[in-house]
């Protein structure tokens, strides 16, 4: 049967304890696979001692493996920590652009529109106006009417001449705008390349160390199956002084649940 590198398989339908037939694990780091034989199948105390053997070189391998784990941890976790840098000068940056250039822009463009608004409502009772004026007989038309109008013209003419060049400087403004804009756009596209980057490594890490605490536990409970067998069938009660109770098994699942906690958010 294919085991795929992430797996700890059970060949039997009964619970863990009870251990029918092989298991199997597979470091997620390596790929380096461990089998146990059935410990019911053990012919002499020896068999069990030897089956308890593997299990804790197993052990010993995942625990070593975590470890070569770790330092690639801590580099990613500096990664992240220099991409939410990144992250919070771009949000200084992006308020910064806000406040010093779009809302002043914005404040300008409201301006113009309203002015824009008002000339073209000038411009149009202007010309109905002339149209009026220029309907009218020669002899009717009146001299005062023609200076206001004229004069109106001038006004006009002036305040379009004004909005012309408000209309440029607000066009260069735009273009500075967008280069701007364009500039926190790298700038973001750069923090959050850098972010998805390091929570997906950091993701992988943390799959591999979860991975490791599981296979461990099977390879003690194992381990503990063979001495329970030891007692029970060979009358062998000798005090527990291996791997899984030493102290360097209980700190290396100690630092294990450690990285692991301390990489829950990802």
């Amino acid at each position: 049967m294919l085991l795929s590198t992430a797996a700890v398989v059970i060949f039997c339908l009964l619970p863990i304890a009870a251990f029918c037939q092989t298991v199997t694990v597979t470091s997620p780091v390596t790929n380096q696979t461990y089998k146990f034989s059935d410990p019911a199948t053990a012919q002499t105390a020896a068999d069990l001692q030897g089956a308890i053997g593997s299990a804790e070189t197993a052990a010993k391998a995942l625990s070593a493996d975590a470890l070569t784990e770790k330092p690639g941890v801590s580099t990613e976790e500096n990664n992240y920590a220099k991409s939410e840098a990144l992250k919070n000068d771009y949000a200084v940056s992006l308020s910064a652009f806000n406040t010093n250039d779009v809302v002043p822009y914005n404040k300008d463009m409201a301006n113009y529109t309203a002015s824009g608004t008002k000339f073209s409502d000038l411009l149009a009772k202007h010309n109905k106006a002339v149209l009026a004026n220029n309907a009218l007989a020669a002899k009717d038309r009146k001299a005062a009417t023609v200076a206001a109008l004229n004069k109106e013209k001038t006004q006009i003419d002036t305040w379009a001449a004004q909005l012309s060049k408000w209309k440029d400087k607000l066009d260069a403004a735009k273009a500075k705008l967008d280069i701007k804009n364009a500039a926190l756009q790298k700038q973001q596209q750069k923090y959050e390349t850098s972010e998805q980057a390091s929570t997906n490594k950091l993701k992988t890490s943390k799959a591999k160390l979860k991975n490791i605490a599981d296979q461990l536990t099977v390879c003690s409970t194992y381990a503990a199956k063979c001495r329970s067998l030891l007692v029970s069938k060979f009358s062998d009660s000798a005090a527990d002084t291996g791997y899984f109770s030493s102290p360097a098994y209980k700190t290396a699942i100690a630092d294990l649940s450690a990285s692991i906690e301390k990489l829950k958010a990802y």
